[in-house]
């Protein structure tokens, strides 16, 4: 026999189900978005609640830790770092601008995570942008790789079978002192800085509050 407390849960769950569906049978699909949309901010406060509460117990028991942060809508997140895949074209130095524009700088991608993040995103986007600039140079001294924020290239992801970085100067004599990502590949390309690509903007995720 059923215990008579688990059968009553039972039952309040039934019914609101019932009433669930019902409901969802009378709302037009206007309203069932609008009633989503207050269920999602509903779970994701509570998500922050219960990411904090963690994160405070973590420190006192020494279970793992936890990053509790987020990106803004429609940025992809990789731990705590946010990535953007913008498919408007400007030569680096414009990317770069525009990457500060929005908080942001132009991607240094560190991490084959980072690379399948970006890659997934970049097929979903399809069309004919695959190249996308990355914010790596070795435009002040040849040869000297140096990220956006002057660190130097640890972890490099060129394509070695075509033998990249190879500076080639047939496109002029400055050659080729900025980099991409071929989003389909995850391979980095050395080209001349002043070509016209997309960019991937990168920023800190921010902590839930």
């Amino acid at each position: 026999m059923m215990n008579p407390m688990k059968a009553t849960v039972l039952f309040v769950l039934l019914g609101l189900m019932v009433h669930e569906i019902s409901c969802q049978e009378t709302r037009t699909p206007k309203e069932e978005v609008a009633f989503l949309k207050v269920r999602l901010d509903l779970m994701k406060d509570r998500y922050k609640q219960l990411c904090n509460q963690y994160s405070s117990l973590a420190n006192n028991c020494s279970a793992p830790a936890i990053t509790c942060n987020e990106c803004p809508a429609g940025w992809l997140q990789v731990k705590d770092q946010c990535f953007l895949l913008n498919t408007d074209r400007h030569n680096f130095s414009t990317s770069v601008e525009k990457c500060k524009d929005i908080g942001a700088h132009l991607a240094i991608l560190t991490t084959r995570e980072q690379h399948e993040a970006v890659e997934k995103e970049g097929r979903r986007i399809a069309g004919f942008h695959i190249y996308y600039w990355i914010g790596l140079s070795d435009s002040k001294t040849e040869g000297e790789w140096r990220w956006v924020d002057n660190s130097a290239l640890k972890t490099s992801f060129w394509d070695v079978q075509r033998s990249e970085p190879d500076n080639n100067q047939s496109q002029g004599p400055e050659g080729e002192d900025c980099a991409v990502v071929d989003s389909y590949t995850q391979n980095w390309y050395d080209v001349p800085c002043e070509f016209p690509y997309p960019r991937i903007c990168q920023k800190a995720a921010s902590p839930l509050l």
